[in-house]
């Protein structure tokens, strides 16, 4: 490991992954994706971003 590092990526990547499941890891997948993309397109940053890059977006059966 390189000396002066001040975080690590897959420790951080992993802490966010056990706050996701945390969050919606009681819920069925379907609504636990459609609260998180609901989540993230009502922050103004990632609207403006999504809006800028073109997004594919798997659509659930019943949408």
């Amino acid at each position: 490991m390189k000396e002066g590092k001040d975080f690590d990526c897959v420790e951080m990547k992993w802490e966010i992954q056990r706050r996701i499941r945390e969050e919606y890891g009681k819920l069925p997948e379907d609504d636990a994706r459609r609260l998180q993309w609901e989540k993230v397109t009502a922050d103004p940053f990632w609207k403006a971003f999504l809006a800028a890059v073109p997004v594919r977006r798997a659509v659930a059966a019943n949408e």
